[in-house]
């Protein structure tokens, strides 16, 4: 149960949450067969730069697309069809992480020239051995040394028609201007507050769990966009083994700071009621929530409340559900930007 993200890890474009504006435009690549050399997925950690960069590998070098019918697969599919069989040895493998025409490579554990010569450079010049493109991941691109990255600019300025690159970062700031240059660039946001919300109610449909609401919210608040954390978090709860699981049951493994306690502290502040912010720190303190977990949690509601006061506030634009986004709106009214 600890391992729904990987139980559930997107196998199609359809599968894929919170990025619609990417999957989109690869989408039309693919149907067009107007595919880049490289391309670059930059976002903040967990929202789905790898989930994509697979399937992207998976529909490029499918069996299938390739006008080889996959064994037990859709004997008349088309080439203008976007997503991948999971049927054909390619994508099976894809997805098994040991295809040997598709060479995912960590740039933290592989951030030295030597490595990127002998895993990447000399290895891209051979043709694939039974795909149509030979594909390199290379996750957490920005961790590359300057060497590294002078010496796979080369490659990416002039690759072989049968390569393509995929390099995935939290932090594109960290990369090259040349490097981004090169690539073809792809921002992955965090996911939405109901993007979120209707894929954890899949995946508890699903194992037949009946989750409170309220602890998805919890789950929601907590992952700040990460579609991998609140699966993780999910996991744990599911671990339970409850066929019903409440905010009583979930409060064993999930984070006590709730957005009720949060906006009562805030309050407390606003009215200048230094004894009972005193005395709710105290009562946290005895329930044994963390702090600074706490602290991290009054700041963004704090940041809501700034951008409410400046220009507005979208609650597609937040993890807070709509109730606790009203009360966010009605305590800013109590303060100016200043």
């Amino acid at each position: 149960m600890s391992t729904i993200y990987r139980k559930y890890r997107p196998q199609t474009f359809a599968d894929i949450t919170g990025q619609d504006h990417i999957v989109k435009t690869i989408i039309n690549e693919i149907t067009s067969n107007k595919i880049a050399h490289a391309y670059l997925f930059s976002g903040s950690r967990g929202v789905g730069k790898t989930t994509v960069a697979r399937l992207l590998a998976k529909a490029l070098n499918c069996a299938a697309r390739s006008g080889i019918p996959p064994a037990g697969g859709d004997q008349n599919r088309k080439n203008d069809e976007y997503e991948p069989c999971n049927a054909c040895s390619s994508c099976i493998e894809i997805t098994a992480g040991n295809n040997i025409d598709v060479m995912e490579v960590d740039a933290a554990s592989h951030t030295g020239v030597d490595n990127v010569r002998e895993n990447i450079i000399d290895n891209a010049q051979f043709k694939p051995t039974r795909s149509k493109y030979k594909i390199f991941i290379i996750d957490e691109v920005h961790m590359l040394s300057t060497s590294a990255f002078n010496a796979l600019l080369k490659t990416l300025e002039e690759p072989p028609s049968h390569v393509i690159f995929i390099l995935a970062t939290t932090e594109p700031h960290k990369l090259p201007a040349t490097i981004i240059s090169r690539c073809q660039r792809f921002n992955f946001k965090k996911v939405g507050y109901d993007s979120m919300m209707e894929r954890l109610k899949n995946i508890c449909s699903e194992e037949k769990i009946k989750v409170d609401k309220k602890v998805l919210e919890k789950i929601i608040n907590k992952s700040d966009g990460c579609m991998r954390d609140a699966e993780s978090l999910l996991g744990q709860i599911l671990s339970l083994d409850l066929k019903e699981i409440g905010e009583q049951e979930a409060e064993m493994i999930l984070p006590t700071s709730n957005a009720q306690t949060i906006l009562d502290f805030v309050n407390n502040l606003f009215e200048n009621q230094t004894a009972e912010a005193i005395k709710l720190v105290h009562r946290m303190l005895s329930e044994g929530i963390n702090l600074e977990q706490f602290s991290y949690d009054v700041i963004e509601v704090l940041r809501l409340m700034l951008i409410t006061r400046a220009g507005g506030l979208k609650n597609s634009e937040t993890d807070y559900s709509e109730e606790d986004i009203k009360k966010i709106k009605k305590l800013s009214e109590q303060i100016s930007v200043q």
